[in-house]
């Protein structure tokens, strides 16, 4: 299967696998499916072989130091802000 993605769209998954949130496209697609799947608006069911994959998806998730964590809001911070502009005063 052929993904064609905007610039935009790969800029974000390279940001990701550059934070070693994941360690491949693999294994962020794979990630992305199962949240699809967890997600009530998508209308596809919460069944417990799904829960337990993101259950050890997250038990073998990297430790991230403090300063990474923060390191990585502050990127997806951009990306949001990239995407959506800064937020009008109301």
């Amino acid at each position: 299967m052929t993904i064609h993605l905007t610039l935009e769209q790969e800029q974000r998954v390279q940001a990701v696998i550059g934070a070693g949130t994941y360690k491949s496209l693999d294994q962020l697609v794979e990630a992305a499916l199962t949240a699809l799947e967890q997600c009530p608006e998508s209308g596809i069911p919460l069944i417990p072989a799904n829960l337990e994959a993101l259950l050890m998806d997250g038990l073998h998730s990297p430790v991230l130091t403090e300063e990474d964590f923060w390191n990585s809001v502050d990127a997806r911070t951009a990306i949001l802000l990239a995407e959506h502009g800064p937020r009008q005063p109301s």
